[in-house]
């Protein structure tokens, strides 16, 4: 029997490996997206994103607010959660691509592919290219959220610290493969 948990004063100890956070970023779907307004509030609204290039991707059109406030003061963050009590946030610089930049060609149909839905595996014809289309316009910019830090928790080592079954610093085995 390992030592149990006596407080929560260090949840730093409940980390993420960089490896676990990239399968679930890669399997992810949903990011809250946070900037500064001009008189320094903190915002965030949620977006579909893509976890590519060791970057988050995520599009909206250009008169959105957080657009110009990016471009003004791209510190920014990411934050995704995921089964478990698992969080990872990313503190991010943030660069605006205006529309019709090269990234369209890879990201507008790797955005169609993870949000429309599949029948018996693949995406109805034209789906993918009717989806693209409706994307491309002279307002639609690409958001890109470069990690420079990251801070990240697994609440399950929390339950598996606090009843005895697992100690920080012992190797971590995942319980289950389903998010592997």
């Amino acid at each position: 029997m390992t030592e149990r948990l006596e407080d929560f004063e260090d949840v730093s100890v409940y980390a993420i490996e960089p490896e676990r956070r990239e399968t679930l970023l890669a399997r992810g779907k949903e990011c809250a997206v946070t900037w500064s307004t001009q008189d320094g509030w903190p915002v965030g609204v949620m977006h579909i994103y893509l976890w590519r290039k060791g970057r988050f991707w995520v599009t909206c059109t250009q008169q959105r607010k957080r657009v110009a406030a990016l471009r003004a003061r791209p510190r920014s963050s990411i934050i995704c959660a995921f089964e478990g009590e698992q969080t990872i946030t990313a503190k991010t610089m943030a660069t605006v691509h205006d529309p019709g930049s090269d990234q369209e060609a890879w990201f507008f149909p790797a955005l169609a592919e993870l949000v429309l839905p599949t029948v018996a595996g693949s995406i109805q014809q034209g789906g993918v290219d009717g989806f693209v289309e409706r994307l491309e316009s002279e307002n639609r910019v690409i958001l890109e959220f470069e990690p420079v830090k990251w801070i990240t928790f697994d609440g399950r080592r929390v339950g598996a610290h606090a009843s005895g079954l697992w100690k920080p610093g012992d190797p971590w085995v995942e319980p289950d493969d389903s998010m592997r």
